[in-house]
C-alpha cells in the first residue's frame, strides 16, 4: 500500500503560476514545484497579488523597498484555514519577498509546523552589482544596500530553511544568517528541436529591464562591434523600449519583442548559437539557459552565466566572464562548423546526463532534517 503524499503549502504570486509567456520567474517557479513533486509531496498552490499603493510605488522607483509590496492581512485567515484544514506541517514561499508573512502566520499555528523560501535570488545580488560598477559616493546607495542585507537578514531569521537556485547563493545566505540551506540546480531534460544550422544569426532571449541582462548585451555588441560582426544578433525579451534602443545603437541587432512559447521554438531554431553574455553573478541563474540546452542547441555562456547548472559538459562555458572572449568565442563559432558541432553535442550531453531523482532525494532529506530539529 502506497503512502499518502504529504501536502505542502506553496504560497506564490499568481502570476507566476498563470501566465502566457514564461519568463525566467515563471520557469523557475515550475521547477520547485516539479522538485517537490518529484520529492513525493502534494502541492497546494496559493495564489496572492502585490499590494502596490502611492507610496510603495515611489519607494520602488527610488529603489529603496522591494520587500513590502505583498502583504499578508487579507490573506492570513484563508492561509490559517488552509494548513488547518489539509493537516499541512510545511509552507512554502515563492521568492523571498513574501517570505516575511511567516511571522504572522506562524503566531496563529503550533510549534511543529515549518517554513521554507524558496529563493529566486536576494535582491541584494543584484543591487550590490548597480553599486559597483555605477559607483558614486551616495548615501543613499549606501544606505540601500545595508537595509536590504538587514532585511535579508531578518527574514531568514524567521524561517527554518532556504532553498537557492546557485552555489553562490547558498554561501551567501548561510553568511546573512539563514539557518538551513538547500541549493537546487536547473531541471535539464531533452526535448531536442529541429535545428536549422544558419551561421548568419546568433541570439539572446531574456528580460532587458534586468541591469545584468541589459548590460551584459550592450558590452557584448561593443565588442562584436569592435570585430566588425557581419551576422545578425537578435533579441527576444521585453520590454520594448529598450529592445528598440539596442536596436538603434548596434546595426546588427534585430528586436524581435516578447514571443509566445511556439514563436520562441521557430525562432531560435534559425539561430547557429544561442548567447547567454553573463559577465558578473547576479543573483539567481539564467533559467533561459536550460532551455536552450534543453533543446539541443548549441550554446555559449560564461561561467556566471553557468551559476545554477550541474553540468556534465563544460565546451558550452567560456574560459572567463570577459565580453572580449565572449565575442571571441561567437566569431569562432561562426566560422568552424567543428566547433559549432561541439558546442551543439555539449548541449545535448548535459540535457541528456542531468538526473533529477538524486536531487530529489536531497530536497526530500533537507525537509527531513529541519522537522527534526528542535522537534
Amino acid at each position: 500500500m502506497q503512502n499518502t503524499p504529504e501536502k505542502v503549502l506553496f504560497i506564490t504570486d499568481g502570476a507566476y503560476i498563470d501566465y502566457e509567456i514564461a519568463g525566467g520567474v515563471q520557469l523557475c517557479t515550475q521547477e520547485f514545484v516539479t522538485y517537490f513533486e518529484t520529492a513525493g509531496y502534494a502541492i497546494n498552490i496559493f495564489k496572492v497579488k502585490p499590494e502596490i499603493n502611492i507610496a510603495k510605488k515611489i519607494k520602488i522607483k527610488l529603489d529603496i523597498e522591494v520587500y513590502s509590496i505583498y502583504e499578508v492581512g487579507k490573506y492570513l485567515a484563508q492561509i490559517i484555514d488552509t494548513i488547518k484544514t489539509n493537516n499541512i506541517k510545511l509552507v512554502l514561499f515563492n521568492q523571498i519577498n513574501i517570505a516575511h508573512w511567516a511571522t504572522a502566520i506562524k503566531n496563529r499555528l503550533p510549534a511543529d509546523i515549518r517554513f521554507i523560501a524558496l529563493s529566486h535570488g536576494n535582491e541584494s545580488g543584484d543591487y550590490l552589482h548597480h553599486v559597483t560598477h555605477n559607483y558614486q559616493n551616495s548615501f543613499i546607495k549606501t544606505w540601500r544596500l545595508g537595509k536590504l542585507l538587514t532585511r535579508e537578514k531578518q527574514i531568514f531569521g524567521t524561517l527554518d530553511g532556504v532553498i537557492v537556485i546557485s552555489r553562490q547563493e547558498e554561501y551567501i545566505n548561510s553568511w546573512i544568517g539563514a539557518q538551513e540551506v538547500l541549493y537546487l540546480p536547473r531541471i535539464l531534460t531533452p526535448i531536442f528541436i529541429n535545428w536549422q544550422q544558419n551561421t548568419n544569426r546568433v541570439g539572446f532571449v531574456g528580460t532587458l529591464d534586468h541591469l545584468p541582462n541589459f548590460n551584459g548585451v550592450k558590452r557584448l555588441a561593443e565588442e562584436l562591434k569592435k570585430q566588425n560582426f557581419g551576422a545578425e544578433f537578435v533579441l527576444v525579451g521585453g520590454p520594448e523600449n529598450l529592445g528598440r534602443q539596442l536596436e538603434q545603437s548596434y546595426p546588427f541587432i534585430k528586436y524581435k519583442g516578447r514571443l509566445s512559447s511556439h514563436e520562441l521554438e521557430n525562432e531560435v531554431k534559425t539561430w547557429a548559437v544561442f548567447l547567454n553574455p553573463v559577465f558578473w553573478y547576479a543573483r539567481g541563474a539564467s533559467t533561459k539557459l536550460a532551455q536552450a540546452i534543453n533543446w539541443g542547441l548549441p550554446v555559449i555562456t560564461t561561467p556566471a552565466g553557468a551559476r545554477g547548472y550541474d553540468l556534465a559538459d563544460s565546451v558550452i562555458i567560456t574560459p572567463d566572464n570577459s565580453p572580449s572572449t565572449f565575442a571571441a568565442v561567437i566569431m569562432k563559432a561562426l566560422n568552424s562548423a567543428e566547433y559549432l558541432a561541439a558546442l551543439k553535442s555539449s548541449s545535448e550531453i548535459n540535457s541528456r546526463s542531468f538526473k533529477i531523482n538524486p536531487w530529489a532525494d536531497q530536497l526530500r532529506s533537507f525537509i527531513n532534517n529541519i522537522k527534526s530539529i528542535n522537534s
